[in-house]
């Protein structure tokens, strides 16, 4: 085969994450695109929203996944609030119009996190540094996305109203009752959140609120 024709046929090759060639559907330029979006990270936000009550007691907000048309699989399932990082968006600005537009919060504070200054070392070239409360990655869905991204831990403040094509039956649960919905029903809850909310559990005692 002719050097030209062999490369061309590598370049139309993909490396799946076991290292072998995978060939993309040879269909239309819109099915190749939804293709890709479906293969490449989605970046996301997520938060761990808190507030504490009128006895001074911590309490974690949750809300019922509610997507049955794009997310079917996963709908009726608790979760954190989450959504998409656009492209070039500041991560924070991404954290306070995600939460704002899904359940009408305001962020008061941001905790145990770390923002450094945005650098523009050149014309049209800038980026920063920064440090969520922890990482998040899902490794494997059932007709989900590939989903990857940043856990913020945010104290809020105002009156919930809810997102109705995202997300429905807000809630306020203290640190006893998440430990129990994590340990009696933790199968109705969104798994990428799981380990989230695992976490939060288990370093909540160290955690200045």
């Amino acid at each position: 085969m002719p050097n030209s024709r062999r490369n061309q046929k590598k370049n139309q090759q993909h490396r799946s994450e076991r290292g072998k060639a995978v060939r993309p559907p040879r269909r239309t330029n819109g099915y190749f695109s939804n293709f890709l979006k479906m293969t490449n990270p989605k970046a996301i936000i997520s938060a761990l929203l808190v507030r504490k009550n009128k006895n001074n007691v911590l309490e974690l907000f949750l809300q019922t996944r509610w997507k049955p048309t794009i997310s079917p699989t996963y709908s009726g399932m608790l979760e954190i609030p989450a959504g998409a990082i656009d492209s070039y968006e500041n991560v924070y600005d991404s954290l306070k119009r995600e939460i704002k537009e899904e359940t009408n919060l305001e962020i008061v504070k941001i905790i145990d996190d770390y923002q450094g200054k945005i650098r523009s070392p050149r014309q049209n070239d800038s980026s920063f540094v920064f440090k969520p409360f922890i990482c998040q990655q899902a490794t494997e869905t059932n007709n989900g996305l590939p989903w990857i991204g940043f856990v913020f831990l945010c104290e809020v403040k105002g009156e919930v109203i809810l997102n109705i094509d995202e997300a429905k039956d807000p809630r306020w649960v203290t640190e006893s009752e998440l430990r129990k919905i994590i340990t009696e029903d933790f199968q109705n809850i969104f798994p990428l959140q799981l380990p989230v909310l695992e976490y939060f559990l288990e370093n909540i005692k160290n955690i200045n609120f």
